[in-house]
């Protein structure tokens, strides 16, 4: 098992933010058309459903395919316990509020480019690691 190169996980995390935004964005569009939101308003609702849709959906995902996001099952990563086996509940639930948080994945970004481990910031909360599947 080696560990997940710093590029695959910045793309990991850009895709499950693309995902995230989209389907955030894509949901609240009622609410701007019909209710007439405000657009500062539409984007407040759209962050908010951002942020539970991706807490809930990376849970549930992280719970039920044992390690995958959807960012990291399209390039190839998984996420483990620090003994290598699967993690567990208490860890995908650790992993996904603290990435919901976008300030705990800009300083978990920050700290990859700075210090080049294969470990950040949120992975030490969960005690977890990212290992390469395709390697």
């Amino acid at each position: 098992m080696e560990t997940a190169v710093l590029s695959k996980r910045i793309w990991v995390y850009l895709i499950d933010l693309a995902i995230y935004l989209a389907i955030g964005f894509l949901s609240s569009l009622p609410f701007l058309l019909v209710l007439h939101f405000h657009v500062l308003l539409y984007i407040l609702f759209a962050c908010v459903i951002f942020m539970i849709l991706s807490f809930f959906v990376d849970l549930i995902i992280l719970n039920a395919s044992h390690g995958f996001t959807i960012g990291s099952a399209i390039m190839g990563v998984k996420y483990v316990g620090y003994d290598g086996k699967t993690i567990t509940g208490k860890q995908a639930f650790i992993r996904s509020g603290s990435e919901t948080i976008l300030v705990f994945a800009f300083i978990d970004l920050i700290y990859f480019l700075k210090n080049r481990t294969e470990r950040g910031v949120i992975d030490r909360l969960s005690d977890t690691f990212a290992i390469d599947l395709r390697r």
